[in-house]
């Protein structure tokens, strides 16, 4: 919990803490008091969905973590250094000189965009393909969402989302440095990319036990927890949607997104009736049209 890489580490959990008592405050019209009784339910956090939660938590903390870890930085620095030598191969090609603040704001970007889209690349092919699903709906057998629903996680699922995601980052950043040649590095915070260190202060909000709705103007480019609740329904309609782990967009450009308001409480979770959710929607991605790309959302 003393790990700022972990989504234990105390001031996450105070900053999801206080965004969800706020939205229950302000959304609901809960008290303080109230609000916070919601989001430490006794049927919640004592259920026999959470005690599995809290088995696999502990499991990837004291098991897991370091050993991922490693591997992540072995495919990072892998693909980056073969992309790289590739790309030293392709002649002179164009090159830009950018202030080093701005270069690395773009490198720091590019790496948190090419992990966000494999992300999503990852996520829906574990709903897509039947064997990718029989791992993945471990995680989606939770019947009750909280922060220790994050490690519900099949070993398969993980090495395949560890090794896709470095993967992406190593070739997003050096096509970047073929065109910044001067070798720009990402902005760290604590060993994570600066923009990933600002979401680690809302992960635990997207299992969290209460659904938090952020603002319309925000959710054109951020995925609400909402959105990730909505993933999770057991309800057939919403089945397929919602893929992203950070950003709406690939969600709106792939015409899975469904931005929905339901009723306090009124989302059930787990695998409900249908074994594969996305075969039933459809068969593969497709682009959405320019007109219905960025539909204006529920207030």
């Amino acid at each position: 919990m003393l790990d700022p890489q972990s989504i234990f580490f105390p001031p996450y959990l105070a900053s999801a803490f206080v965004i969800a008592l706020a939205a229950l405050m302000h959304g609901e019209g809960l008290s303080a008091r109230a609000a916070a009784r919601r989001v430490f339910g006794r049927e919640v956090w004592l259920s026999k969905s959470t005690r599995v939660d809290a088995l696999f938590s502990l499991a990837f903390e004291l098991l897991v973590r370091a050993p991922l870890a490693a591997l992540e930085a072995a495919v990072f620095g892998g693909v980056f250094a073969g992309a790289g030598a590739a790309l030293a191969h392709t002649g002179d090609g164009f090159t830009a000189q950018l202030p080093a603040g701005a270069a690395a704001l773009l490198a720091t970007a590019t790496t948190m965009l090419a992990i966000d889209l494999a992300s999503y690349g990852v996520h829906r092919a574990l709903h897509r393909f039947p064997l990718l699903w029989a791992a993945h709906k471990l995680h989606h057998s939770a019947e009750r969402l909280t922060p220790l629903t994050t490690y519900r996680q099949h070993p398969a699922e993980l090495l395949l989302l560890h090794t896709a995601r470095p993967a992406a980052a190593g070739l997003g950043l050096a096509l970047l440095h073929r065109v910044l040649p001067q070798g720009t590095p990402v902005i760290t915070v604590f060993g994570m990319g600066a923009g990933f260190f600002a979401y680690m202060f809302t992960v635990n909000l997207h299992h969290a036990p209460v659904p938090v709705h952020y603002p319309r103007w925000v959710r054109r480019f951020l995925l609400s927890p909402h959105g990730h609740h909505l993933h999770h329904s057991a309800d057939p309609r919403h089945h397929g949607r919602n893929f992203g782990v950070v950003f709406s967009v690939w969600d709106r450009l792939f015409a899975s997104y469904l931005d929905e308001r339901v009723a306090p409480g009124s989302l059930r979770f787990g695998l409900g009736d249908e074994d594969h959710p996305i075969t039933s929607r459809r068969r593969r991605p497709r682009l959405a049209s320019w007109a219905h790309r960025w539909p204006l959302s529920p207030k």
